[in-house]
């Protein structure tokens, strides 16, 4: 009863101790919430248009809606109670990671970090985790104690990075501060759940009721006033929109001064922004100069950028300042110093961006130092106006997307006459190691140490755990070059001679210079480049801005960046059909924008196929179709091995075969299929039969509507006049893209499903599956006609054969630009045929699924090579047209003996097989058609913002993201312009790279050189038959499409893989070889077509064969060999 009375009375204490107004708040909150939790809005996306088929990008998750947007960035109020972000991971490694910034007040945050090794090893955050330490606002990212959490797109991926110092512990000891630094992206793999509909009203509202109100808000009077001039003591001078970039620094440094009497800041004023835009206003000459910059700039106008820079900084320099803010100018000047003749000012630019936490702008505009007079600090200011306008500042702001029209200020500050001047880095300006900040210093001002114009003292420093300061080691520089006021206006230099033998700086300044340095970054929030003085035995700050290498993205990090999650350890990827269809490296437009889109399709269609809930869509990241190193992948686990039984079934094996050539699965796959997917059951097994009857049904009609929607409509790109309807239209088109893409989905399902069939009916009663089984189906498959993609090399072949026949062959020997201009100007048949070819094929191409490729349409002349040695074939006016088998003519062809039965079976599954494979074909050529459709958008798109400044080459626009285009076309940040040139740089690498046929686990290139000694003369490789006949020719190892121009007629191709742009070299080849390939690749489906040899998945083709070899390739054993030239005669053939 004791225990009872006292919980009793302690609740009751608890009770009036929380006082009447928490209890108001509390049941106010209570009564709200129950009635609102009705009136909830959800925020975030529900998909549920997913069964429909209009649907945009937003409605299926490949663009983030805005209100994601809203939700992932930092909260821009004054105050939020609570406004935070956590990330805590583990892995199978026993390595594990637990980050997180909460701000709780204004102010302040809670920041923690805690990572711990598989090898046992901890490291935490001195302080732990009720650290709260000063925290400043960004609206782009969580930024404390140097750890920063960007959010790259919303929901979906976040990049985490932090470069600090860690307490180290072993066996729960805490051991000395280390240094850390790491960086990585984080990328979820499951949907964001909403509080708001999983809530206790009770802890809700206890939430409120504890809940701090006490928020004032900023007198915002005096900071809309249009003020001309204001100090560097006053309120509004901190803001960069007023003083820019180095002015609002310096104010915050006055300020901090005021209450810190360690250091000084000189006295001084700003020319604002609006006095430098009211100036530009005053002047139409000036306008009329800067705009067309702008125009030179952007390419609107054709000029030399240099000349127009130089235009229009003459044109500021010739023109005075007004009257009446040179009056103005001189009155502040005269309320802060008693004579201003006497006292030496440095006018420096300050524009806005300067100094920032993503762009310095050191020494891009102009300072002037020594100043005196009130006509020479008027004279100062206008050039450093004009600077803005240098050819530097302009290609400064061109090359990271700024626009060049942007405001500026001018500092005017009272020069300090300094003994000693330097520059601090509260941390390594290398490593970015806090623990060792850095000191240079030099005899006189410090221009010599900030324009590297002599070799100054080097002080290293010890940072302690305490924070306080020790000097670690001293380097003597030899200081030879001095800078100095001199008697009249400006500065001079002095060679000095002995003064090298010692430091400039002694221990004690050394320490208090370091000890400033500490209390600056900690009252930023960040670390900082900081310039000082000394003078009569004080200590100046003259400048202090941020550091903005710390966080950059490594090489990396921007070859993963898009990288697919791994679902489990054991993941198996191919790139099988990928290789070939995704040849190469993809651009990362061209993943976020067209693979994406396909693979969200491709997981809404398992999701619809299967009957499973749409809370089982997760648009977040990439399903079917992984990426690695930026090359896509195709997930045999969610895909062969989705649908599973106790053994591996002969439709798995069929759909191997189609894909590799052969059977390739193992037990291992086997076993982790049924472990992610289970068993299929009868139903679902009932439901694929039911979507191939809809298919059936559907793909036909859906064909014949894209179709004529195709050949009614024409891309409106002359209606794209400014960025922002571009951007909406490329997001628009993304509703046909979506639309052809599930028709094509629907069409490879019913192919795919239709040749397992056929594989299945020739397999029936064999144990082993070998050579005449695949080229049973290779005869089966090449048996069909009229396939889209086939058509492109018969109507160059028929375009060529009229070229010869009107144009003669002499067509073969003019260069590309007068060959195009004879097509394009001539009106008989060779113009009407070329025309007519663009039309139907011009958005066809190598690697045609990337939308940074130029299709033939956009670029004419990438045929003519081609064309020109088809004319100058010698068969050219022979060609033999291919005509289609009969049912019973393919059966009677065929190795393999066959029952009654499946002969009936097979005669009536081929018609279905060949029109399921027209219709793949053609639905292809429609997906194509859509995405060089985006395409071209992009194209304008790019050159749109290069017009507007916000990219300095419109090709980079293909290695941003759309989340990333997103945010340059709203915030113009600047760290993504230097991220796509970085990933440019790095594109041709990653195309270069070779993966194994299949990928298990963390994916990893072939890095090994074949040992080509153990190949003698003579040797042979096999591979799968996909295409039979024997021949003997000339090998032509080709390694990209650019070398194809090498080929000559009757070569033996070999080669990676091909896709669609290599069709039109088929007519001259007599036979195909691919490392890569299955029985349904493109390269067998083309080569089928016109009945050439074809042999695929021939391993180490590409490095022990080479051009010039003399080989037999027979495409019905699958092998090629290479033969001796002198014992052969290659005419026989």
């Amino acid at each position: 009863m004791r225990r009872v009375a006292g919980l009793m009375a302690i609740n009751v204490t608890q009770i009036f101790n929380l006082g009447i107004y928490y209890w108001k708040r509390y049941f106010a909150a209570r009564i709200l919430l129950r009635s609102y939790h009705k009136t909830f809005e959800k925020k975030l996306p529900n998909y549920e248009r997913l069964k429909e088929q209009d649907f945009s990008a937003t409605d299926v998750g490949i663009i983030p809606t805005d209100s994601e947007y809203i939700l992932e960035q930092p909260c821009g109020e004054a105050f939020q109670h609570c406004d935070g972000i956590h990330f805590f991971g583990v892995d199978s490694g026993e390595n594990w990671i637990d980050v997180c910034i909460n701000k709780i007040e204004e102010n302040l945050a809670v920041v923690w970090i805690f990572l711990k090794l598989y090898n046992g090893e901890e490291y935490r955050l001195p302080g732990g985790s009720d650290l709260r330490i000063p925290y400043i606002d960004n609206e782009s990212l969580f930024s404390a104690s140097g750890l920063q959490i960007r959010c790259l797109s919303p929901l979906r991926k976040w990049r985490i990075s932090f470069n600090g110092l860690l307490q180290q512990y072993n066996d729960e000891n805490a051991t000395e501060l280390v240094h850390v630094k790491f960086s990585f992206v984080w990328l979820s793999m499951s949907l964001a759940r909403e509080s708001n509909f999983d809530f206790n009203p009770k802890d809700l509202a206890q939430a409120f009721a504890n809940a701090s109100y006490d928020v004032g808000l900023p007198d915002l009077r005096n900071l809309c006033e249009n003020k001309r001039i204001v100090l560097l003591s006053d309120d509004e001078c901190k803001s960069f929109l007023v003083a820019g970039g180095k002015g609002s620094s310096l104010a915050l440094l006055t300020e901090l001064s005021k209450t810190e009497p360690s250091f000084q800041v000189p006295k001084g004023f700003v020319i604002t922004t609006a006095a430098f835009d009211n100036h530009i206003k005053e002047n139409k000459a000036i306008i009329f100069a800067i705009q067309r910059l702008v125009d030179v700039s952007g390419e609107k106008t054709s000029g030399d950028l240099k000349d127009e820079c130089a235009k229009c900084m003459e044109e500021f320099q010739s023109l005075k300042m007004s009257e009446s803010l040179k009056e103005e100018i001189q009155d502040v000047l005269l309320s802060l110093y008693d004579s201003i003749e006497q006292v030496r000012f440095s006018v420096r630019s300050s524009a806005i961006g300067e100094d920032g936490e993503d762009l310095s702008a050191a020494g891009q505009m102009l300072t002037v130092l020594g100043v005196r007079g009130i006509n020479n600090i008027v004279d100062a200011i206008i050039k450093c106006w004009s600077s803005k306008f240098g050819f530097e500042a302009v290609q400064y702001a061109r090359q990271n997307g700024q626009s060049i029209k942007t405001s500026m200020a001018v500092v005017v500050q009272e020069m300090v006459p300094s003994e000693v001047s330097g520059v601090m880095f509260t941390v390594d300006p290398v490593t970015g190691d806090p623990s060792h900040p850095y000191i240079t210093a030099n005899y006189g001002l410090g221009e010599t140490v900030v324009s590297s114009l002599a070799e100054p003292d080097t002080f290293i420093l010890q940072r302690n755990p305490d924070n306080t300061i020790s000097i670690n080691e001293n380097i003597v520089g030899t200081k030879k070059t001095q800078i100095y006021m001199n008697a009249e206006d400006g500065t001079d230099k002095k060679t000095l001679s002995c003064e090298s033998l010692a430091t400039c700086l002694n221990d004690e300044w050394t320490m208090k210079i370091g000890s400033v340095g500490i209390l600056i970054e900690r009252c930023f929030c960040a670390p900082r480049d900081i310039e000082w003085a000394l003078h009569k035995n004080k200590l100046y700050l003259l400048q202090a801005r941020p550091i903005t290498t710390l966080h950059t993205e490594t090489d990396f990090e921007l070859i993963h960046d898009q990288d697919t999650p791994f679902k489990s350890d054991n993941e198996f990827w191919t790139r099988a059909n990928t290789g070939e269809v995704f040849l190469g490296a993809t651009s990362p437009l061209g993943i976020s924008l067209v693979v994406g889109g396909m693979d969200i399709h491709s997981h809404r269609g398992h999701i619809m196929r299967e009957g499973l809930s749409i809370d089982k869509f997760c648009p977040y990241f990439l399903h079917v179709l992984p990426v690695t190193h930026r090359q896509v992948t195709i997930s045999m686990i969610d895909t062969l091995y989705r649908s599973n039984q106790k053994k591996i079934t002969t439709f798995q094996r069929a759909f191997e075969v189609g894909l590799f050539g052969r059977a390739v699965g193992t037990e291992e796959m086997h076993q982790a299929g049924i472990k992610r997917y289970g068993y299929m059951s009868k139903s679902r097994q009932l439901m694929v039969f039911t979507f191939l009857f809809l298919f059936s049904y559907r793909v036909p009609k859906q064909i014949k509507k894209c179709s004529e929607k195709i050949r009614r409509y024409r891309l409106p790109i002359h209606t794209f006049t400014n960025v922002t309807n571009t951007w909406e239209s490329l997001l628009s088109q993304m509703l046909f893209y979506n639309e052809v893409t599930l028709v094509h989905g629907m069409a490879t399902y019913m192919s795919s499903f239709f040749n397992l069939l056929v594989i299945h009916a020739l397999a029936k009663g064999k144990d082993e599956w070998d050579s005449n089984l695949y080229c049973d189906f290779a005869t089966v498959l090449s048996s069909c006609t009229g396939v889209e993609s086939a058509d492109v090399p018969e109507s160059l072949q028929e375009l060529a054969q009229v070229i010869a026949k009107y144009l003669g062959t002499t067509f073969s020997s003019l260069t590309d630009e007068m060959a195009y201009n004879a097509l394009l100007n001539d009106k008989g048949p060779p113009g009407k045929l070329f025309k007519e070819f663009l039309e139907k094929h011009g958005h066809r191409c190598i690697k045609e699924f990337d939308v940074y490729s130029v299709s033939w349409g956009m670029k004419p002349k990438d045929l003519l090579p081609i064309l020109q040695n088809l004319v100058a074939s010698p068969n050219i006016l022979n060609i033999q047209s291919k005509k289609e088998l009969s049912v019973e003519d393919v059966l009677s062809k065929l190795n393999t003996p066959l029952r009654g039965s499946t002969k009936r079976l097979l005669k009536l599954i081929l018609p279905w097989s060949r029109e399921a494979v027209r219709q793949r074909e053609q639905t292809k050529s429609l997906v194509i058609k859509a995405v060089d459709w985006l395409r071209q958008t992009c194209n304008r798109l790019g050159k749109l913002m290069v017009e507007c400044g916000r990219l300095p080459d419109k090709e980079l626009i293909f290695f941003l993201t759309l989340d990333e285009i997103k945010e340059v076309i709203e915030t113009r940040r600047p760290g993504l312009i230097s991220k796509a040139m970085r990933r440019s740089r790095l594109h041709l690498k990653l195309d270069k790279l070779q993966f194994p046929e299949i990928i298990q686990g963390v994916p990893k290139a072939i890095e090994e050189e074949e040992d080509l000694s153990k190949y003698s003369s003579t040797f042979s490789l096999t591979g799968i038959p996909v295409c039979q006949g024997r021949v003997k020719g000339v090998a032509r190892v080709v390694t990209n499409l650019n070398e194809a121009r090498t080929i000559q007629n009757g070569d033996i191709l070999i080669t990676h893989s091909t896709d669609i742009g290599w069709t039109p070299y088929f007519p001259l080849l007599s036979g195909v070889v691919t490392v890569l390939g299955g029985l349904i690749s493109h390269g067998a489906v083309v080569a089928r077509e016109y009945g050439l040899p074809c042999v695929v998945g021939v391993h180490k083709a590409m490095s022990v064969f080479k051009s010039g070899d003399i080989v037999i390739l027979d495409g019905t054993k699958g092998f090629i060999s290479k033969i001796n030239s002198e014992d052969e005669d290659v005419s026989e053939l």
